[in-house]
């Protein structure tokens, strides 16, 4: 029941080296440039795919990489598209899609830029990629390749990654540091309790042991973090165990007179009405290259998990950006679309506000 999916171990060399051996730059040492990526041209079908193929996506595509015993296994996560991501799934033949993808996007010896704390770690070049056997979800491809690592990711055990024409500059000094404080595992519980109260949670007499991960990210504009911090009851952050318990996670900035903190996101699943779903924040980094960092979750249900992704849009307002989780049907048909779960409405009661100083 805790199996861990995508750190099954995969064939490749891994390659540990200084920085002059990867790129021959000093990854994240440059000051902040917002530079757009390369034009990409639009991966049309070809007559070998067959009628109906659809369309591989344009843009950049954001990967996650679990390191291995024998180097990295990268996965496909989705399109940057605008503040947003889009799910790499398609309608009609998945299957064909997967192996185009790889075809075109995955291909071996390509090299992808590696991102650890929102900065630039290494590079994983592919070595093989492969479609896994039909599932009853649409299946996702993935790669195997080997690791070249920089100083700031040698103990790392993954990573987010795009390929090095989408990959951004980032400075060095937005990963420096980027530790919870004492302060930020003092406040989380106190805000905490406020959320599970105004959403009428069940707290138990030791419910403060329930933090799970306080996970710290840079705000634009601000001298100080914002931290991420979960919370669960008679759950763990894993797959596996049943639908009873709850999952909080939440995020909180520092306030704009840099004295207390203001949560600007809120998700509470309680799991009696919604199944569980107990949320890990996996990294951070600037995909979309608007100048603030968005983080990207690995959820976990009793027998799955999926990626989410929380990010801030362009009107200011932090929300849930990317969810892609397909329900596995008992005997769906392979031209089927596979199912979608839905976006549940935004919280809305995200206002809760502690004074706590900000260290």
């Amino acid at each position: 029941m805790r199996a861990a999916n995508l750190r099954s171990a995969a064939a490749g060399v891994l390659i540990l080296t200084g920085l002059a051996g990867c790129d021959n730059v000093d990854w994240g040492g440059a000051d902040l440039a917002v530079v757009p990526p390369p034009p990409r041209p639009t991966v049309a079908p070809t007559a070998d795919d067959g009628p109906g193929a659809e369309l591989l996506p344009d843009g950049a595509i954001l990967y996650y990489v679990a390191r291995t015993s024998a180097g990295g296994r990268m996965v496909p996560v989705g399109e940057v598209a605008g503040d947003s991501l889009a799910p790499l799934r398609a309608a009609r033949d998945p299957i064909q899609y997967a192996e185009r993808l790889v075809a075109e996007r995955m291909r071996q010896g390509e090299e992808f830029a590696l991102f650890r704390n929102g900065v630039r770690s290494g590079t994983l070049v592919i070595q093989s990629a492969e479609v896994p056997p039909a599932a009853a979800c649409a299946p996702i491809p993935f790669a195997v390749g080997s690791l070249e690592l920089g100083e700031n990711a040698r103990d790392a055990t993954e990573f987010l990654a795009l390929s090095k024409e989408d990959a951004p500059q980032v400075p060095r000094r937005i990963g420096d540091a980027l530790e919870a404080t004492r302060t930020m595992s003092f406040v989380a519980p106190i805000l905490a309790e406020r959320m599970l109260r105004a959403r009428g949670a069940t707290l138990p007499g030791n419910w403060q042991r329930a933090m799970a991960q306080v996970k710290p990210f840079p705000v634009a504009g601000s001298p100080s973090a914002g931290f991420a911090a979960t919370f669960l009851v008679s759950d763990t952050l894993g797959p596996g165990l049943d639908n009873e318990g709850w999952a909080l996670i939440f995020l909180a900035v520092p306030s704009t007179a840099q004295v207390g903190w203001d949560t600007v996101h809120v998700q509470f699943q309680d799991y009696a009405s919604g199944g569980k779903a107990a949320p890990r924040v996996v990294d951070i980094l600037d995909w979309d290259r608007d100048e603030q960092v968005e983080l990207l979750l690995q959820v976990y249900g009793v027998d799955d998990s999926w990626f989410e992704a929380i990010g801030r849009s362009d009107d200011g307002t932090w929300r849930r950006v990317y969810r892609d989780r397909c329900e596995r049907a008992a005997a769906p048909a392979a031209t089927d679309e596979p199912a979608r779960i839905p976006t549940p409405a935004p919280d809305t009661t995200a206002a809760d506000t502690t004074a706590a100083p900000i260290h």
